[in-house]
């Protein structure tokens, strides 16, 4: 038997800035592996971000995210970059690796602990690659917390320049079983 268990799949297949994943974290599990394939947008480069949705159903766009990554790739210097007190994980810099317009695209796994919670602060961490509008691949390793003790539910992935919209990609959201 798995322990993992698939809990939502969203598929993008037209433009949009953002899009929300609802209703996915829950008391029955503390462990949450999501997986960002094949996103792609409609200009050059551009940054995806992620805010949690609480209990309420409202995106959390309070000033407290902390993050922070580091960049690798071929025919790019390798980056440390951070950011306290945010409205987002990445804010002008991207939290999974910006898009580019397909054909090249970017993908990630994540992982979130104990966003339902609503007596610890919800956490995660994110590994990311993808090729950007120069023809360069890109990796990302990062790191974040959203700061309040309150229960998320879902979650929200955007483009930071709201002029831009991601045009594809899939979403999969799953619960991940630990066995004592």
């Amino acid at each position: 038997m798995s322990n993992l268990r698939l809990i939502n799949e969203t598929e993008i297949t037209s433009a949009v800035n953002g899009v929300s994943i609802t209703d996915v974290f829950s008391s029955d599990f503390d462990i949450y592996k999501i997986t960002f394939n094949d996103l792609t947008n409609d200009t050059s480069n551009a940054n995806v971000v992620l805010r949690f949705i609480n209990s309420s159903g409202s995106i959390v766009t309070a000033s407290n995210y902390d993050w922070a990554f580091m960049d690798m790739g071929g025919g790019i210097s390798f980056g440390e970059y951070r950011g306290t007190n945010s409205s987002s994980l990445g804010n002008t810099d991207a939290w999974v690796v910006g898009t580019a317009v397909d054909p090249n695209s970017s993908s990630a796994i994540m992982y979130v602990y104990n966003p339902f919670s609503s007596s610890s602060y919800s956490f995660a961490n994110l590994q990311s690659s993808g090729v950007i509008a120069t023809n360069q691949s890109r990796t990302r390793k990062a790191v974040g917390v959203l700061k309040q003790t309150a229960s998320m539910t879902g979650f929200q992935i955007y483009q930071s320049t709201s002029s831009v919209n991601i045009t594809t990609g899939s979403i999969k959201t799953y619960g991940l079983r630990v066995d004592s």
